[in-house]
């Protein structure tokens, strides 16, 4: 089973969706979890019927920001268990047995991003059995993923840590370049940082 999630900024414009199928001809993922979509359901079912997904569970943007999408095959069996603006949460049926998939879009507030944790948080103390998490979290766990910037200090890191950790929480192994985000700051100085990854537990 393949999964992909991108933060596509806004699905909305051509050259998005071509980027987006590309990836998809590429990779042939099972699921595909969009976050910052910017657009209602019916441009992402427009899309649902290009890629040739069965299935598509969205979470509507607010205005103009935010949006989630998840689109998968029947054969997954998804179920959706909870979502809101800053997750998708499911169970499926992968080779015959059940696995929890949280797919995550992390508050870009920091201020707000304890609530996303906490919620996660809650999750693991009544689940048990194979659990990945996948997205964008908006968040690093210490200085190693982010180049430029302002310095952090280290207990700003710890929420974050302490939501791995008590959700039993691995880092999966990857290729290519870890800093997935790039930024710009005042002054034009870039920041680079790794706000993506996908994690699971050891079931």
């Amino acid at each position: 089973m393949r999964a992909l999630s991108w933060n596509c900024r806004g699905i909305g414009n051509d050259l998005t969706v071509r980027r987006l199928t590309e990836m998809c001809q590429k990779h042939r993922p099972g699921l595909v979890f969009l976050s910052e979509t910017k657009n209602k359901r019916m441009v992402l079912q427009n899309i649902q019927a290009d890629l040739g997904f069965d299935c598509l569970f969205t979470v509507e943007p607010l205005g103009l920001s935010g949006g989630l999408a998840l689109f998968s095959m029947d054969d997954f069996q998804i179920n959706v268990l909870f979502s809101n603006n800053r997750m998708i949460d499911v169970e499926a049926i992968i080779d015959g047995i059940k696995v929890y998939m949280t797919f995550v879009y992390g508050d870009p507030v920091l201020e707000h991003r304890d609530q996303v944790w906490e919620r996660l948080t809650r999750f693991s103390t009544t689940r048990t059995g194979p659990w990945f998490m996948i997205g964008d979290f908006n968040e690093i766990t210490d200085h190693n993923e982010k180049e430029g910037g302002i310095w952090r200090l280290y207990n700003s890191f710890l929420p974050f840590k302490q939501m791995l950790s008590d959700c039993g929480m691995m880092e999966f192994p990857f290729t290519g370049n870890m800093l997935s985000w790039v930024g710009k700051r005042a002054g034009g100085s870039t920041v680079r940082c790794k706000l993506d990854r996908d994690v699971g537990n050891e079931d």
